[in-house]
């Protein structure tokens, strides 16, 4: 499954860069995350809890960075399974970032994502409208907290201050979760 979304963050490049980098604030935003842990520099773990329908699956997902051309472009690859191995998930991922006028940044990213097993089977070629959903969630929820954040001074530095691997994990699962619907 190819996922490709644009969308629009009112803050610019270097704070984008910093937000989507940041681990904990992407999880917080990404539904059904329910922790994030750093390895190390460019490798994160995450559990994710996915609901399609009846089927509802906890995931183990390991995040390693491929590519970083900071503030504008970073790759990933993602690879989970299923807590009980009934599933598994693997993408590419990609995001990329532009600096627009008035202090604000085009954000894309795309994944390709394979997925198979019980969710696979069952969610069949239903999981794009799925996904497309999940990524509308995930969209308004980073755009909200960057909002906030952005509102509030110490916050925004803080979180400035981390444009390290740590956060790449935020944009990675972003990408490739958005194929799923999570569970809260």
């Amino acid at each position: 499954m190819y996922i490709e979304r644009t969308f629009i963050l009112d803050v610019p490049i270097q704070r984008a860069w910093a937000f989507l980098h940041e681990p904990h604030e992407i999880g917080s935003c990404l539904p059904g995350c329910h922790s994030v842990e750093v390895v190390k520099p460019g490798k994160y773990t995450a559990s994710v809890g996915v609901k399609f329908g009846p089927v509802k699956l906890g995931f183990d997902v390991q995040v390693e960075t491929d590519e970083e051309r900071p503030p504008e472009y970073a790759a990933y690859t993602m690879r989970g399974a299923d807590k009980d191995g009934s599933s598994k998930v693997s993408a590419q991922c990609t995001i990329a970032l532009r600096a627009l006028e008035s202090r604000r940044t085009e954000v894309t990213y795309t994944s390709s994502a394979q997925i198979v097993g019980k969710l696979g089977k069952f969610a069949g070629g239903m999981m794009q409208k799925f996904a497309d959903n999940i990524n509308d969630q995930f969209i308004a929820a980073i755009a909200k907290r960057v909002s906030e954040i952005e509102n509030n001074a110490p916050i925004s530095t803080e979180v400035e201050k981390r444009t390290g691997r740590f956060g790449r994990l935020r944009a990675v699962l972003g990408k490739w979760w958005g194929h799923f619907r999570w569970q809260t």
